[in-house]
């Protein structure tokens, strides 16, 4: 069977007229472990095999392929003319054997090598790869590539616990704010005692089969799910062979359609890999009200994405840059308080304060190379009064993005470290009238009647977060979006409540640079009382007994230390 629909080979875009700036379209992506190893480890001949998959992927938009190693010329030459191809690693013993072939265009290419690895697998660079694909103007997709660890003893699954967290950290370090999709050969199985992969949902995914072909249903650890002979993912049959995502609330992704492939076969009828091709059908579309402008710069540093934590209604209120030679750090703070920061902390600051009804409508960006990176050496930011905010060194490339008549600039997206590498804006329509603030809440313990505390008023990434006596201060105050689900200090609006990283009972909250990245979003129910992460919600905040102690996410117990009024 092949994609299911025909219009989606290259990938299908509709950007509707200014003033909406909405895309939405449609495209496929095929996981396929092509066996591109020797013969005796796999059974497939991939000498034959591999020139009848390289013509066997050609129709579906995004290809992540596991095992090209040593047959990888036969995979790329022989038929497929995917219009963006991933540059090999190398061959076995060298090379990861991850590629990703797009109809999309992509950049900042990652390859991750496992930071734990045992036995066999340790005998070249297996891990995990990411290309952020473009679909539309300012729609990027983060695309994860991966070939975890094989098998059971107690070490290879030590080694895949490892793949998971370490991938996961990754994720929610790189990819903060933005849609994700992994597709590839996990090694894994929700069912099989001793491994993991079930933190993907607890992070925020939705594993497309048991999503389409399991009715939502998890499987428990310990079911067996027999497969049988052919394996074939079915209600009863878990494969390894996995495609999950996390939509960023702009993106708008949704998996339509899921195919276990058994069609891979030669003249002879043999599988041409010891694994299927798994095919996901997807559409898109973002919403009417939020845009982003296309990226310029560089591929070094961290990605941001400030679109999944706007307020309903954004409005700048002011905007700061810090500049010297180039541009070291970009600041907006929004009239209901919200503060984007990015990048380091060099440079000379200068701060624009825009006057009532006044609005970001355009910035001018150049970029240059700096110890061979490329970096944005200038900025140049516009208002709708006419005003400029500017600094750094121009050079010859250079851009502009300006927002459409009634729309304005609010947020930024690219990446960063101590300088500003890439950048990109986010765009909402001008809001009317006055946006409402910021306001200051206290998380008071039902069980004690004390507050949520930053410990000391320490604002710090990795301050912990306890409760102590209600004494009025600021380290005392938040303010809480139940949109977004994040809690942001009101002593300093940089840093949100954040779980560590830490899915399980017993994690320790602390505070962290506001990011957007799932582990600083939470869901707080007045009815009941309980602040439950919010992609798990059988993880709740609880406070402890004791003056001091640091707040945890522990399982529901029923008590008063895990209930909370959200008050003034």
């Amino acid at each position: 069977m092949r994609p299911l629909l025909a219009s989606i080979i290259a990938g299908v875009t509709t950007l509707l007229a200014i003033p909406s700036y909405a895309a939405s379209g449609s495209f496929s992506t095929l996981g396929y472990n092509v066996a591109g190893i020797p013969f005796e480890y796999t059974g497939a001949n991939a000498t034959l095999h591999t020139p009848i998959i390289s013509c066997y992927v050609k129709p579906y938009t995004i290809v992540n392929v596991q095992e090209d190693f040593n047959w990888h010329a036969d995979l790329y030459n022989d038929c497929d003319n995917h219009l963006y191809r991933t540059p090999t690693s190398g061959g076995i013993g060298f090379g990861d054997g991850l590629n990703t072939l797009s109809n999309f265009a992509w950049d900042d290419l990652d390859r991750v090598t496992w930071s734990s690895r045992s036995g066999a697998d340790a005998l070249t660079p297996k891990g995990f790869s990411m290309v952020r694909m473009r679909l539309a103007t300012g729609v990027y997709l983060d695309v994860y590539n991966l070939h975890a660890q094989a098998g059971t003893s107690s070490a290879e699954l030590a080694a895949s616990v490892s793949d998971v967290n370490q991938m996961l950290g990754y994720i929610e370090s790189n990819s903060a704010g933005n849609a994700v999709m992994v597709v590839g050969d996990t090694n894994t199985r929700y069912t099989r005692q001793g491994q993991n992969f079930w933190a993907f949902l607890n992070h925020g995914f939705t594993d497309v089969w048991i999503q389409k072909i399991r009715n939502g249903q998890v499987p428990a650890i310990g079911n067996p799910l027999l497969c049988g002979t052919p394996q074939v993912a079915s209600p009863t049959c878990e494969i390894t062979d996995k495609a999950l995502y996390r939509d960023n609330g702009f993106v708008g992704l949704v998996a339509s359609n899921y195919v276990d492939h058994g069609d891979a076969v030669d003249n002879a009828g043999t599988q041409l890999s010891d694994h299927h091709p798994i095919e996901v059908d997807w559409r898109y579309a973002t919403p009417s009200n939020r845009a982003l402008s296309d990226q310029f710069g560089g591929p070094h540093g961290t990605s941001y994405n400030d679109v999944s934590q706007l307020p309903p209604n954004p409005s700048v209120s002011t905007v700061t840059i810090q500049t010297g030679s180039r541009v070291d750090h970009v600041e907006i703070a929004l009239s209901n308080g919200y503060v984007f920061s990015h990048g380091g902390t060099g440079g000379n600051a200068q701060t624009l304060v825009l006057g009532a009804a006044e609005y970001l409508n355009a910035v001018n960006l150049c970029s240059g190379q700096y110890q061979g990176h490329t970096r944005i050496f200038s900025i140049a930011l516009s208002t709708s009064a006419g005003r400029t905010l500017s600094g750094g060194t121009s050079t010859a490339s250079c851009t502009t993005y300006s927002a459409a008549a009634g729309w304005q600039i609010v947020g930024f997206h690219g990446r960063s470290a101590d300088e500003i590498d890439k950048l990109g804006v986010v765009y909402a329509p001008v809001a009317t009238g006055v946006p409402a603030g910021r306001q200051p809440l206290r998380f008071i313990n039902a069980g004690t009647g004390r507050c949520l505390d930053v410990n000391g008023g320490t604002m710090a990434n990795g301050t912990s977060v306890d409760q102590w006596y209600c004494n009025g201060g600021s380290n005392q105050l938040w303010s809480y979006d139940d949109s977004t689900g994040m809690v942001r200090s009101m002593s300093d609006p940089h840093y949100c409540l954040d779980n560590g990283g830490n899915y399980g009972d017993g994690a320790n909250l602390m505070i962290w640079s506001c990011s957007g990245n799932n582990n600083q979003r939470f869901k707080f129910d007045p009815s009941s009382g309980l602040l439950t992460l919010r992609s798990l919600a059988t993880e709740v905040v609880d406070g402890g007994a004791a003056a001091g102690a640091t707040a945890q996410t522990l399982a529901p117990n029923g008590s008063n230390t895990q209930r909370w009024t959200l008050t003034q």
